[in-house]
């Protein structure tokens, strides 16, 4: 059974708790059927978790149809089931939207404005490979072997070269023709595709101030996040953060470093959320810091804007850690 700690914004409920103030230190957010968590995936106000036997649950806003179809049902109030094709393997957030891939392959989306899951048709079947699904603010993105497709805003060409408001069916954004994708990492106004040998292979639309793609295509084994106006790449062998993009509010990784292997990253809105690892005898420990913008409590105690990683707790086995739009999540 997974224990699940959110802490963070939570002015419409999106934590899971019983009450809707924001948080600044870890609170267990009871989901009350005792299953396994494989993703948590937020989108500006709602939440949802994808739990392993492929159930779907989901809290806060639901002004927009996020998460149920009643239209009378503003708020959904602690985790409650989300009534969706099962099973699901994947989901994903956009600000007021959510998408959920079901095991037969079919993606659906619900909210802005829609009460009930819309069926999306991609060219992509369960029989090649994995569909993985993404989502950051108004864009999302599909990915399996060698193709992405995406949709939403391309205000700032993210998703092709041609600019236009938005594109409402999901249209081909990438093939690598080689190596298969692995996963998108999308910010605000940009998309960044890495392949299974960890390189980053594409990237496109209004992209973060010092990251360019020619300088970085030669490297590999790199894990990448995003948040929504800055880029941050994990290179595994070097164990070391870089960041490129807005820093206005402490967003970049400090980088003084803690002398300590890192072993995940993940990122929110605009914060991060880094996992360590060290042995003291026979015992190994984790620790969990975030860093960034923390004005709703998610990196801490001291609301607003402070440099440095906020130390956010120390466990004995390896946590799983999500980021969503001013809240943190780590899951035992």
């Amino acid at each position: 059974m997974s224990c699940v700690y959110a802490f963070g914004s939570n002015g419409r409920g999106q934590l899971g708790l019983a009450h809707d103030e924001d948080m600044d230190t870890p609170q267990r957010s009871a989901m009350g059927n005792g299953g396994i968590v494989e993703k948590i995936a937020c989108g500006g106000n709602h939440s949802l978790v994808l739990m392993h036997d492929g159930k779907v649950m989901g809290c806060g806003d639901n002004r927009r149809g996020e998460l149920n179809g009643e239209q009378a049902l503003q708020q959904v109030r602690g985790w409650t089931p989300v009534e969706v094709a099962a099973p699901v393997v994947d989901i994903a957030c956009g600000w007021d939207t959510s998408v959920i891939v079901d095991a037969a392959g079919h993606i659906w989306q619900r909210g802005s404005g829609s009460y009930g899951f819309k069926q999306l048709h991609i060219p992509l079947h369960p029989s090649d490979g994995r569909i993985a699904v993404y989502g950051c603010f108004q864009n999302f993105a599909v990915a399996q072997g060698t193709k992405v497709y995406g949709w939403g805003s391309n205000t700032k060409c993210q998703l092709q070269k041609q600019k236009c408001r938005s594109i409402a069916e999901p249209t081909l954004v990438c093939d690598t023709g080689s190596v298969s994708v692995d996963y998108v990492a999308m910010g605000k106004d940009f998309i960044v595709i890495v392949d299974k040998d960890g390189r980053i292979v594409h990237a496109s639309g209004r992209l973060p101030m010092g990251f360019q793609l020619e300088q970085q295509q030669a490297r590999r084994d790199l894990v990448v996040k995003c948040m929504w106006t800055s880029i941050h790449i994990w290179d595994r062998r070097l164990n070391t953060v870089e960041s490129f993009g807005r820093g206005t509010h402490s967003q970049l990784f400090p980088q003084e470093g803690l002398g300590l292997p890192i072993v995940d990253i993940t990122t929110g809105s605009e914060h991060g959320v880094l996992v360590t690892t060290n042995q003291e005898g026979k015992s190994r420990h984790y620790q969990v810091y975030c860093w960034g913008w923390g004005e709703h409590g998610n990196c801490g105690p001291q609301k607003g804007s402070r440099p440095g990683l906020q130390f956010a707790g120390q466990y004995s086995s390896k946590p799983l850690v999500f980021g969503g739009c001013a809240t943190t999540w780590i899951v035992l």
